[in-house]
């Protein structure tokens, strides 16, 4: 009985923490001290509740811009060490591709800002 008990215990904690485990994006205003309006996109990999996080270094990143239309091919970077990749762009409707993670996100830029990333890894 003892042993079933930790058992369901464990299970429920096992629940618990994937329930929590999906990823997320944040959006945050910047300040800069530069001409123009500054976009960081930042990528974190979450491996999950007991795997820790880690910033993701050289993945392709690609920002498309709305035109009215559609969204077009603006420009690409690479993350830096840091997991940041940095684009310097005008307020706009725009959409940024992690290519290595086939992840995209939709949003509309009104100042500098960063994007936080958050990639649930173990989540498929």
């Amino acid at each position: 009985l003892g042993l079933l008990v930790v058992v369901l215990v464990i299970t429920a904690i096992g629940v618990f923490a994937a329930s929590s485990y999906r990823t997320t994006v944040s959006v945050t205003p910047m300040t800069t001290a530069s001409n123009g309006d500054i976009l960081k996109v930042k990528v974190i990999m979450n491996y999950g509740p007991f795997g820790g996080q880690s910033p993701l270094e050289g993945s392709d990143v690609w920002l498309y811009s709305y035109n009215g239309t559609a969204y077009v091919f603006h420009e690409m970077n690479f993350t830096a060490s840091n997991g940041v990749a940095t684009f310097h762009v005008p307020p706009g409707k725009y959409k940024v591709l992690i290519t290595d993670l086939h992840y995209s996100y939709v949003f509309t830029m009104s100042g500098s800002e960063q994007i936080t990333v958050n990639y649930a890894y173990l989540y498929r």
